[in-house]
């Protein structure tokens, strides 16, 4: 049975985890309601993009467009992976990790060969382990750091059109965490290049009338749209990640609440049977004396 000083201690430890799993609950709270609605807001023009350029697809007819349609042969796909840069946020990293592995094994399958980019440097190792000897990963450091995620955005989309354009990959996916409320959170795929996939559905009809011509447009157009979906993929990521912490530590802090109520318990128990023992032995000791 532990005795008193190992139980203040250990009420002591757990105090004081508690109170850094509480500070880190509040931080978490803050930083999502501010990412929260900035996802909300870049949602609606995300989506309202996509809808244009399947308007353009609709008006472009037969246009030789490969970064629109894709190839027609596929041996190597880019996979872009948001994840955490840190820790202490429930299973967000490993439900990415699962999705991850499933996606390279079917493609493995495939015979293709992959390019992993990831964002968060929680996860380049365990997938890293998944590759093939001809296949290779990418760890975009710094990436959440300096605040610039939409221009961070533009050179992440400029660089996987380059590999595109070069025909280092054919193909190229991201797989991130949607974010629908703070108790649920999903892991989805979008394709980059593609723009057009058969998930994508038809848009509202629309009247619009484009200028100069459709060519120019999605010249301009698609690397942009890649980069705001790869913008809007992170602040659902970032999103996800926050509410996956806030609720990882909310949690933390009740199992902590519960072990504090144990402990003191026992404690006071322990000492209770302390005080009790002591005025036994002096009732004791007093008897014997007033009998001599």
């Amino acid at each position: 049975m532990a005795n008193l000083k190992e139980l203040r201690d250990k009420i002591g430890v757990i105090q004081s985890t508690r109170k850094v799993t509480a500070a880190m609950k509040l931080v978490a709270g803050v930083k999502l309601r501010k990412t929260e609605h900035k996802a909300e807001i870049s949602r609606e023009y995300a989506l309202e993009l996509e809808n244009i350029l399947l308007q353009l697809q609709k008006e472009s007819g037969d246009l030789d467009c490969e970064l629109l349609y894709g190839r027609k042969q596929v041996t190597s796909e880019m996979l872009l992976v948001l994840a955490s840069d840190r820790g202490l946020c429930g299973n967000f990293n490993y439900l990415i990790i699962r999705k991850t592995a499933l996606i390279i094994s079917e493609l493995h399958r495939k015979n293709q060969k992959i390019h992993l980019l990831c964002l968060g440097n929680k996860i380049a190792g365990p997938l890293k382990r998944m590759l093939n000897k001809d296949d290779s990963l990418e760890l975009i450091d710094a990436f959440y750091k300096d605040g610039e995620l939409f221009e961070n955005s533009k050179r992440l989309a400029a660089k996987i059109i380059s590999d595109f354009t070069l025909r280092n990959i054919d193909k190229s996916s991201i797989i991130y965490t949607r974010y629908h409320s703070i108790m649920k959170r999903s892991v989805d795929v979008k394709n980059l290049i593609p723009a057009m996939s058969e998930q994508n559905q038809d848009p509202a009809p629309a009247m619009i009338i484009f200028e100069p011509n459709i060519d120019n447009i999605l010249k301009n157009l698609i690397p942009y749209n890649i980069a705001v979906q790869i913008y809007q993929s992170v602040l659902e990521s970032l999103a996800s990640e926050h509410s996956s912490r806030m609720t990882s530590m909310d949690n933390a802090t009740r199992n902590a609440d519960e072990l504090l109520s144990n402990l003191n318990l026992k404690y006071n128990r322990l000492r209770q049977y302390g005080i009790t023992q002591e005025l036994t032995e002096i009732v004791s000791g007093a008897e014997a004396i007033s009998r001599g």
